[in-house]
């Protein structure tokens, strides 16, 4: 096969083995026989892409990472059904269910007894062992693969996102120490209404704090449909969200973590979501229709490397542009015609976890990057983790990170986040200076955003400058510690 023959392959059996991949996501039927029968072949696909072909480039690091993947595939399947399984525990229920991984975060977001809280946190903690040699048999597979090309997962990473190791390093300590602070300081004023006790302790990681802290402004929220305000935002820029599928849908075995598939792009894009509670759900939303709209953008006859090979960062730099208008106070005010009470919360409250955020993800992001660089074992990570969360968050048993949705899932994805962050404060910025305070409600603005979005792979990192002290100045704007 040439090139073209190749790639259109490539990305057939992509879309098929993608799909199983969603219905597992979603809490559906899916098939493993046929899943390893697709990874095969696109393994097949890929070694002759690497036997004939150097160029281009992202196509030859993405076949490196489609064998690992593949090679993994066994692993990582029982991973998932193993972690809904052994991560669980019969003392505690929700919604008449036993509370599992599946559901944890919405325990979490519903339980105020903070005693019931550390006790689930410490049982699944104490369990994340009898899972750990998945994680460890997964990443031995990838880093097998990577080395008989002479690479690792943080090199392709680093040369995608065109970064060094240094510069990202840098970037991630920089923002986890500058957000630390002010973090524990609005922690300690939140805590006894967010948490129901006097401080934030281990236990009360960011997902409990996500989960809990826009409570107080459910009753500001609970006439808004999350999922019309999105549609209707996005419409108003011009695009048409119509033709992507969504599933909120309430399922056992669904994935806790809302996501966006690009099961065939542009053609075929959906959105997997469940309910927490209602400003989450907002910021949820808003955050996967950004991913939606980045996949519905691209160009049907553009290359499949263009179209599917995307550096991380990019991949969630349109997810946090849309779910950033949420915390704009016009969008706020004039938008959801929220009362400024409300709206002072509502900033202040998305700013304090963003601060949380970059103190969680630069002990995420640095752990991972270390676990490639200096060959950690699983228990090594932890250790590691551990030291990370002590510096940048709050000191957490290391084993924790085994049960995250995207450390041990993940070669490396943890500082796209950061990066794509940063990134968006510049897009933002330019927005508002070329089309206006209120950007979202003009289609020349939808215009700008789906040219870059078109870019896909080729998108021009180069052309967006990371400033940290600019997102971190905004941030730590908060009012309640004024």
């Amino acid at each position: 096969m040439d090139l073209n023959e190749l790639a259109l392959r490539y990305e057939k059996l992509g879309s098929q083995l993608s799909e199983q991949y969603y219905n597992q996501n979603a809490g559906l039927a899916y098939d493993r026989e046929l899943m390893k029968k697709l990874a095969q072949q696109l393994t097949e696909i890929s070694k002759e892409f690497l036997e004939k072909f150097a160029n281009p480039r992202s196509m030859y690091l993405a076949s490196i990472g489609t064998i690992a993947e593949a090679e993994r595939l066994e692993v990582e399947l029982d991973f998932h059904d193993q972690r809904m399984e052994s991560i669980s525990t019969e003392r505690h229920r929700i919604d008449g269910k036993k509370v599992n991984w599946g559901n944890w975060r919405q325990f979490n977001s519903q339980i105020d007894n903070a005693q019931e809280r550390k006790q689930v946190f410490d049982e699944f903690v104490a369990k994340a062992p009898s899972i750990a040699k998945h994680v460890e048999e997964r990443m031995r597979i990838t880093r097998e693969v990577y080395r008989q090309y002479g690479l690792t997962p943080l090199d392709s990473y680093l040369e995608l996102e065109q970064i060094s190791y240094d510069k990202l390093i840098g970037l991630l300590e920089k923002l986890g120490d500058g957000a630390k602070q002010t973090f524990l300081g609005g922690a300690a004023l939140l805590a006894p209404q967010v948490l129901h006790k006097a401080t934030t302790e281990y236990y009360d990681d960011f997902y409990t704090w996500r989960g809990r802290i826009y409570k107080p402004l459910d009753n500001y929220l609970k006439e808004k449909n999350p999922l019309n305000e999105v549609l209707q935002l996005l419409t108003n820029l011009g695009f048409d969200p119509s033709t992507i599928n969504v599933d909120g849908k309430d399922r056992p075995n669904k994935s806790p973590s809302a996501s966006c598939w690009g099961i065939q792009i542009p053609n075929d894009v959906r959105i997997l979501y469940r309910k927490v509670s209602p400003f989450p759900d907002f910021g949820s939303l808003f955050h996967e229709f950004g991913h939606a709209i980045h996949g519905k953008s691209a160009l049907p006859n553009d290359s499949v490397w263009k179209r599917y090979i995307v550096p991380m960062s990019v991949a969630e730099t349109f997810s946090i542009l849309i779910e950033s208008i949420i915390e704009n106070p016009l969008f706020l005010r004039q938008d959801l015609k929220l009362k400024e009470k409300a709206v002072t919360e509502i900033v202040d409250r998305v700013r304090f976890m963003n601060l949380a955020f970059l103190t969680f993800y630069a002990a995420n992001s640095i752990m991972k990057m270390e676990f490639w660089k200096r060959n950690y074992t699983v228990d090594q990570a932890a250790k590691r983790w551990q030291e990370l969360t002590k510096r940048f968050f709050i000191e957490t048993p290391g084993n924790y990170w085994i049960l995250h949705h995207v450390m041990p899932n993940y070669d490396m994805y943890s500082p796209s986040y950061v990066i794509a962050s940063v990134r968006v404060a510049a897009m933002k910025e330019r927005l508002s200076n070329n089309h206006g305070e209120a950007w979202w409600r003009e289609l020349e603005a939808g215009n700008f955003i789906e040219q870059l979005a078109q870019t896909r792979g080729e998108f021009d990192i180069k052309s967006w400058k990371l400033d940290p002290d600019v997102y971190l100045t905004e941030q730590k704007s908060l009012n309640f510690l004024a």
